[in-house]
């Protein structure tokens, strides 16, 4: 690894001082810290996972490498700590393996999105709303509740598990939908495989489309929106051996 961009999240490290960090070590193993991501051989994202997901379509659509530095309170998705000196050494040794996660796009109105975690369909106000949801056009179910949860294999931890969702290894590729509070007892979360095209009507007003907690969109009566598999995967570096399932006890157990 010959150089790496350093980016940091809004009112994190605000002193500076763990980009001092990442920059001593950069210098004592003879990597270049660049001043855009243009050319960069990997992304080093100090912050929580809200930093991290501001940061995958700049890296999804350069094809370069992700690892998070943890400043934020969980971190589920960065895979350092901030005290793991010897590990941010291999890092920057170049002692680190890569894996792929599956992006999704959602296209509404001619605009689209790609999301690392997830998009929701949810209600502006706390009226409900009525969403039907298609799968290569074939009709699947109409809900009536709090909205929709669109996700990727690796945003099945987020909003989703809360929601009650299935939680799936983050190498799989697969479309998840997770129900938001329905009004329906057969309204269970779905699995789709990653080829499937899927469409939610929008049939009521009231309704918004946010996604990976950022960008959002209202949405007006009979809109339909599609979610297809990207063919922009993100590169996340990983240094720890002990898996998703190890991840996920550190994580949220702990």
């Amino acid at each position: 690894m010959r150089s790496i961009y350093i980016f940091t999240g809004e009112n994190k490290d605000v002193d500076g001082k763990y980009r001092k960090l990442l920059t001593e070590k950069a210098k004592k193993y003879g990597v270049s810290i660049l001043s855009s991501p243009d050319g960069a051989d990997a992304l080093a994202v100090l912050g929580g996972d809200g930093t991290i997901l501001r940061i995958i379509p700049t890296a999804c659509k350069l094809n370069i490498p992700v690892i998070g530095v943890n400043l934020g309170r969980i971190g589920y998705m960065a895979e350092l700590d901030v005290n793991e000196d010897s590990l941010i050494s291999e890092f920057f040794k170049g002692n680190f393996y890569e894996e792929k996660r599956m992006t999704i796009t959602v296209e509404s109105d001619g605009a689209g999105y790609t999301f690392l975690n997830d998009a929701v369909i949810h209600s502006h106000s706390t009226h409900m709303i009525r969403l039907s949801l298609y799968c290569n056009e074939i009709p699947v179910n109409t809900y009536r509740g709090d909205g929709l949860i669109i996700t990727t294999p690796t945003g099945s931890t987020a909003y989703s598990m809360s929601a009650g969702g299935s939680i799936i290894d983050p190498t799989l590729e697969c479309i998840g939908v997770t129900p938001i509070c329905t009004q329906a007892l057969m309204a269970k979360p779905l699995i789709f495989a990653p080829d499937n095209i899927l469409s939610v009507l929008i049939e009521t007003d009231d309704a918004i489309l946010t996604v990976d907690g950022g960008n959002s969109v209202e949405l007006r009566k009979d809109t339909k929106i599609t979610f297809v598999k990207s063919n922009q995967p993100l590169r996340m570096i990983k240094l720890k051996n002990d898996g998703f399932f190890g991840v996920l006890r550190r994580k949220f157990l702990e």
